[in-house]
């Protein structure tokens, strides 16, 4: 698949118009070449496939996204954890520090690893 660059603003709607909870709750039939596709995007690829990146928004999540918490719970200083988060803004237009924007990214998390698992049992 070829890697392409995406304004952070275009690809933030397209995040939301493929992975609110509304929109993939109400497409019964969903596309999974269209989301691949997304996943090709290089800024997408690079953050999905940045561990430390994913484990940190991971952390965030399990810790009801409060920097505080998660970054004890994390053993980070507090301002490595923003950082971090701050990257994944950078990466993809969505501020994970936002509910509405977490859960829109939560959802891109579920369903590439739904598609890459099972794409490795084929």
């Amino acid at each position: 698949m070829t890697k392409r660059t995406v304004d952070n603003n275009e690809l933030r709607e397209k995040c939301i118009a493929l992975f609110s909870s509304k929109n993939i709750l109400s497409n019964s039939n969903l596309n999974i070449d269209e989301y691949k596709k997304l996943f090709a995007i290089k800024s997408v690829n690079t953050l999905l496939t940045d561990e430390d990146l994913v484990k940190t928004a991971t952390l965030f999540f399990e810790n009801n996204l409060n920097i505080s918490t998660a970054s004890k719970v994390g053993f980070m200083h507090r301002n490595t954890l923003i950082y971090r988060l701050d990257k994944i803004q950078k990466l993809i237009g969505l501020d994970i520090k936002n509910f509405n924007d977490a859960v829109v990214f939560e959802n891109l998390l579920l369903l590439y690893n739904l598609i890459n698992n099972h794409e490795e049992n084929k």
